[in-house]
């Protein structure tokens, strides 16, 4: 129960007593006010809603802005959405126009977008939605927008988790138009976002593009809805409308009064919520009263009274709050000040000072005789205190010592993860642990104190594998040792095979302690790592590390002894082609089944190291003769030609041996190497599956081939290369239909250069993606000159077509010429279809979808030459030289062009024979059916001045041409 004469209900006396008085008193001032005050408002409240009209057409303008970008940015995610599909991004990647036409057409549509147009990953135009899309026309021109630079950003920087997107509402002064329509008008929404593939790389990107409705349904809706007039406007005209029928002249405004349009009938507001349009609102004018200038000044009054009464009712409210705290504290604060002195004292050991307040009834007397109570207990408790603390001072100075030597013993024996041995001065054991006996696996109960270092290590019978010092054993055996040991360690192996690492650390008094560990997993660790430093994790044979090693090794013994020794650098032949077509799971069992014939194979003076790849390296012993190393290389190339049986395929490949001897005549292990490499690149030149030693011409033919490569990167920049021409003619009216472009390199040291001899190299070190860029170019560029009729034939290398880079090479070079697709024909061969037939087919599918013509080059001398003219439509088929030729002299050959002839045929292509070099096979060619022909007798490869000649001074005349 709570006493009547307790603190709380002063407190509560005081506060609910002021808090009555003043709510009492707002209560009787607001009423008063609010009777008088609203007996007016009320009769002004009509007329308050007509000055509420502009603020309302504000709203509406706002509104309609709000909404407006509302649709904006939900066609920006709609957008999107269509970027993520699993389906655009397969579209995208096969750069494939139809399929993109075909999915993005209903795409846009539902997405409210006038017209979608594809970009590829460098921003090159490589698809639309629309079929009519002018794909040539936009490439040229959307690099030349001003959000350009934002899209090639969003290409180079997005990606899946911070996507960079374009969203913006332009004048067609700063867009054009993607894809013609219906709807075009002076302002159109652009949105760009990119594409990611399924690995989070941006592979292109969709440009979308919306106009504005001169009467767009929403803005028409929110006008109807609530009943006002609504007009968007750019530069002085009226671009769209909603519920206003007038013009731009109908939106001026009054020039004296603002707000009101100039004719005076109507009220407006207008306002930019969306740059670069603005937006009006408008309503017929009504009768506008000065309500609000009468109702601000009432207010003004009523609140300016009512402010007055407040404020001298706060200061009454204070004083009164003031008073009753002075009060209250007057009756608290004053005791518990002189109980917390006493409490003080108390701390400090006064317990004599008197209470005050004990006579109190209230919360302070209970705590002032608390505190009586609480200053009598303290002095007695303090006294017996004093008595306990002398009596117990000597009981923990006899403890604290038993304690230390129990800490001690039981940290070193029974909490230590090592095994402890202690021994005395005189070599005997004193005290050892239980893991001790666990890791050298003995008996507990054998292990005695006072028997002897030496008895410790016989009982052990462990086999020494390193130790760093004397057995510390005998050296305590040996009598009168008085001179100190410095601390050793010894390495054991025990009966289990574990490795145990023991540790002697010498004391104070002459004995020491040896402590062991079990360091099994340590050191197995140890020799693995420097096992795999040294060898080749796939074949476990020595690396490049070891081989290096061991010739050193064999060098300085060669210098002692004399005598030679050979190094053999191995390359698998057709390893690659396995690799490629197998997979690579295939190829490292094959490389291991390699390791394994080797070491089989060779003695075990002979060292075999895999230094990479399919490249393998042999160490001979020294000393060795050249007849030995012959039957070796031989040994090697036959074991390495049987079948390989991986996976159920039957694996046949090949070696090229390169063999360098070291004749003890100073030379280093570099050059032994370099040797070696110099020959086995000659063995892969005569035709692989052979050996060769190394010869001193060897190094000049290399030095050869890498200045004409050095020469090759920059031959295309310094206008060394140049196109001739081959015509080729229809047989029907003996009339040229087009040349073929062939690449002649003319060095300003060597000459004109085989193509035969460049090629190969451009092939070999990727130049030839590089060359074949150029050659495209330039052939369009100057066909582009040519009659309408007349094509042009462009050889290609697997290389260009693998991956998606030829598709946006090959639009570039028809948009930079201005060549019709349908003037340009692609030669492929049998080999670059069956080098990576998939990204082949894909690349040659989207350049048919161009219109460019696509032909089988090299037709029969290939390997599946049925099955690629199953699987793409080709438009024409050239029959190899070879076939042709022969035809003279051949029945065989006859039959087999008439086949292909009528073959290609009833595939609806035409067909061209290569190598024309008389008249007998030129009609020849003509009675059986042949469409085309080219040859030396038609003509030969010619500059590009003679084939321009011919084509505008001669056109008819073939044998004017091989002449």
């Amino acid at each position: 129960m709570i006493r009547h004469s307790s603190l709380l209900w002063h407190y509560t006396y005081g506060a609910v007593f002021t808090a009555l008085c003043a709510f009492a008193g707002l209560i009787g001032l607001v009423a008063y006010q609010l009777e008088d005050s609203m007996a007016r408002q009320e009769v002004e409240l009509l007329k308050l809603s007509q000055s509420r009209l502009l603020e309302t057409l504000i709203a509406d303008v706002e509104l309609a802005g709000t909404r407006m970008e509302f649709l904006f940015q939900d066609r920006l995610r709609r957008v999107n959405s269509i970027a993520k599909h699993h389906d655009t991004s397969n579209a995208v990647m096969s750069r494939n126009v139809v399929a993109m036409s075909e999915l993005l057409g209903p795409a846009a549509k539902q997405a409210d977008m006038d017209g979608i147009v594809v970009l590829d990953e460098k921003a090159r135009v490589i698809g639309a939605s629309s079929y009519e899309a002018d794909l040539v026309r936009l490439g040229s021109n959307i690099p030349e927008l001003s959000f350009f630079d934002e899209i090639v950003a969003s290409l180079n920087e997005s990606f899946p988790g911070d996507v960079q997107t374009l969203s913006r509402l332009l004048p067609r002064s700063e867009t054009g138009i993607f894809v013609p329509g219906e709807h075009i008008n002076t302002v159109s929404q652009i949105v760009f976002t990119p594409v990611f593939d399924e690995f989070g790389y941006a592979v292109g990107g969709l440009l979308a593009q919306r106009w504005i409705r001169s009467n767009e349904p929403l803005l028409s809706d929110l006008a109807k809805i609530n009943s006002f007039g609504l007009a968007v406007v750019f530069e002085d005209e009226v671009i769209s409308r909603g519920n206003f029928k007038g013009n731009f002249a109908d939106l001026q405004i009054s020039a004296t009064t603002p707000n009101i349009t100039a004719s005076g009938s109507n009220v407006i507001e207008c306002a930019v919520p969306v740059a670069p349009v603005t937006v009006c609102a408008l309503v017929p004018i009504e009768k506008l009263t000065e309500t609000q200038n009468e109702l601000t000044r009432i207010g003004s009054e009523e609140e300016a009274k009512l402010l007055r009464w407040l404020f001298l009712f706060g200061v009454l409210t204070l004083i009164a709050f003031a008073s009753v705290a002075y009060l209250l504290s007057r009756q608290i604060t004053r005791p518990l000040t002189d109980i917390t002195k006493v409490l003080t004292g108390i701390a400090a050991g006064d317990f004599e000072k008197k209470v005050a307040g004990t006579e109190r009834l209230d919360e302070v007397g209970d705590i002032a005789r608390s505190v009586v109570s609480l200053q009598r207990s303290v002095k007695e408790r303090d006294a017996l205190r004093v008595r306990v603390h002398e009596k117990n001072t000597i009981l923990r100075s006899q403890e604290a010592q038993l304690r230390e030597q129990n800490v001690l013993f039981d940290a070193a024996l029974n909490n230590m993860s090592h095994g402890l041995c202690m021994f005395d001065a005189s070599g005997s054991l004193i005290v050892s642990n239980q893991r001790f006996a666990d890791l050298f696996e003995l008996d507990q109960d054998k292990l005695v104190p006072g028997m002897t270092a030496r008895d410790l290590t016989a009982l052990q019978n462990a086999e020494a594998v390193s130790t760093d010092q004397t057995e510390l054993s005998e050296a305590f055996t040996k009598a009168h040792q008085s001179a100190p040991f410095s601390q050793s360690t010894e390495m054991v192996k025990i009966r289990s095979g574990r490795i145990v690492l023991t540790t002697r650390q010498p004391l104070s008094d002459g004995g020491w302690v040896a402590i062991s560990e079990d360091i099994t997993e340590r050191q197995e660790a140890r020799d693995r790592l420097a096992f795999l430093a040294r060898h080749d994790m796939l074949t476990q044979l020595p690396n490049r590390i070891e081989f290096r090693d061991q010739m050193e090794l064999l060098l300085k013994r060669q210098q002692v002894q004399g005598g030679e020794f050979a190094i053999l650098c191995l390359d698998l032949d057709e390893f690659k082609t396995v690799n490629d077509s197998l997979g690579h799971p295939i190829g490292d069992e094959l490389l291991r089944q390699v390791s394994a014939r080797l070491k089989h194979l060779l003695e075990d003076r002979e060292l075999v190291a895999r230094l990479g790849g399919d490249e393998f390296a042999i160490l001979t012993d020294l000393p060795v003769k050249q007849k030995q190393v012959d039957e070796l290389a031989q040994s090697i190339i036959w074991e390495l030609s049987q079948p390989f049986q991986i996976a159920d395929h039957d694996l046949v490949i090949g070696v090229s041996i390169g063999i360098s001897v070291a004749k003890a005549d100073g030379a280093v292990g570099d050059e032994l190497f370099k040797q070696a490499d110099l020959a086995l690149y000659r063995a892969k030149e005569d035709g692989r599956n052979t050996y060769r030693f190394f010869e001193e011409d060897m190094g000049t033919e290399v030095n050869d081939r890498r200045e004409l490569i050095l020469d090759l990167r920059n031959a295309a920049a310094n206008g060394e290369m140049e196109l001739y021409f081959q015509p080729q003619y229809t047989l029907s009216d003996y009339q040229i239909s087009g040349f073929e472009a062939l690449l002649r390199w003319n060095h300003p040291t060597r000459g004109l250069v085989s193509p035969g001899d460049f090629i190969p190299l451009a092939e070999d070190t990727g130049l030839i993606v590089q060359l074949g860029e150029w050659v495209l170019e330039e052939a369009c560029r100057i066909a582009a000159g040519w009659p309408d009729h007349m094509r042009v034939a462009v050889n290609l290398s697997p290389r260009q077509l693998r991956g998606n880079a030829f598709g946006p090479v090959l639009i570039g070079a028809l948009m930079k010429s201005g060549l019709k697709a349908d003037r340009l024909e692609l030669e492929v061969t049998e080999s670059v279809l069956l080098t990576d037939s998939e990204d082949v087919l894909e690349a040659l599918h989207q350049a048919k979808s161009l219109g460019v013509k696509v032909s089988m080059d090299d037709f029969g001398t290939g390997y599946s030459s049925l099955s690629y003219l199953r699987r793409f439509p080709f438009d024409k088929i050239k029959i190899d030289q070879s076939f042709v030729r022969s035809m003279a002299y051949s029945d065989d050959s006859i039959s087999i062009v008439k086949a292909v002839i009528e073959l290609a045929k009833n595939l609806n292509m035409t067909t061209t024979a290569e190598g024309v070099e008389t008249r007998q096979l030129l009609d020849m060619l003509n009675d059986i059916g042949c469409t085309d022909a080219q040859g030396y007798y038609l003509g030969r490869p010619m500059p590009v001045m003679q084939a321009n000649e011919l084509i505008f001074t001669c056109p008819q005349a073939v044998t004017t041409a091989a002449q």
